[in-house]
């Protein structure tokens, strides 16, 4: 689906055989996938989604309706806060309970976004109001068949 989601970035890093395994068998067409990619800034909330990790746990693993995701964005070299939430992602990301329907793509580009606008089911969206701009992304998505999701916009302001 995803033909930048390379196990050979993992095996360069020195990643686990199990992390690299994983990067190999990830991304089931049949799996519901939610895409979420964007410059990592607080008021998008990337952290959000974490805020209960046993809960998403629970849903990626659900034995009747799995759910994956995929994840692609860059921090701005000066703010260390949105560093601090991709180093929390990554993490996560690497949890043997999850690594096989969690992946995060490195050196988000163009390219990056437009497969991702096309491959994903749900595209989520959860920025602080009013400091979104115009979030074109999920109208890309919803132009390639996709959802955009805007539900978590309220859970915590």
């Amino acid at each position: 689906m995803f033909a930048t989601i390379r196990f050979d970035a993992r095996l360069a890093r020195g990643d686990s055989e199990e992390h690299i395994e994983a990067a190999r068998t990830m991304f089931d067409p049949n799996i519901l996938t939610i895409g979420f990619a964007r410059r990592v800034a607080g008021y998008k909330r990337w952290d959000l989604l974490l805020s209960d990790p046993e809960r998403l746990e629970e849903l990626i693993n659900d034995s009747d309706r799995p759910i994956q995701f995929v994840f692609a964005g860059k921090a701005h070299p000066q703010d260390q806060g949105a560093k601090r939430i991709l180093q929390k992602l990554i993490e996560w990301q690497r949890d043997p309970s999850v690594r096989q329907r969690v992946a995060f793509i490195e050196d988000y580009d163009q390219e990056i976004a437009r497969q991702l606008v096309q491959g994903v089911d749900v595209w989520m969206n959860v920025p602080r109001r009013p400091q979104e701009a115009s979030g074109t992304s999920g109208q890309k998505v919803a132009i390639n068949g996709g959802l955009e999701f805007l539900g978590a916009r309220r859970l915590v302001d």
